[in-house]
């Protein structure tokens, strides 16, 4: 049985701006200063916000997360490279999809504030925003 999880070359294409965007959100630095371009770019991709709730919760937390528990973090942005090859590489171990099964209850460090606010853009952006309760 094969346990690995593979991108097609079109998925990898599709979602290497998504973690780029994603990842952001994870440097040792304000985050809120690149949310617009954050925004843009993940508006603009062909994910739903479901979709990317997951891609950041299940790929690039359990990568970048390491970064914010540094000292020294990085803060310039991550390898593009780097981070492909991380997020690959975790999700195509067994116990990596585990661990990150599991850690999905226990989210110390997830970008809640930043996330939050950056989904609002994202809507707003794609023109679906929609108050609370309906009301326009």
């Amino acid at each position: 049985m094969n346990d690995d999880i593979r991108f097609s070359q079109s998925e990898l294409e599709d979602r290497r701006p998504v973690w780029d965007a994603l990842s952001s959100m994870y440097l040792d630095t304000d985050v809120s200063s690149s949310r617009d371009w954050r925004v843009r770019v993940l508006a603009a991709s062909r994910y739903s916000l479901d979709q990317m709730d997951s891609i950041l919760r299940d790929e690039v937390h359990p990568i970048c997360l390491p970064n914010l528990l540094h000292p020294t973090g990085e803060w310039a942005g991550f390898d593009p490279a780097w981070l492909e090859q991380a997020i690959c590489s975790h999700r195509n171990r067994r116990l990596s999809r585990l661990l990150t099964t599991i850690g999905r209850t226990l989210m110390d460090g997830f970008p809640t504030d930043e996330w939050t606010a950056t989904r609002r853009g994202i809507v707003s952006r794609r023109g679906q925003y929609r108050p609370p309760g309906g009301a326009r």
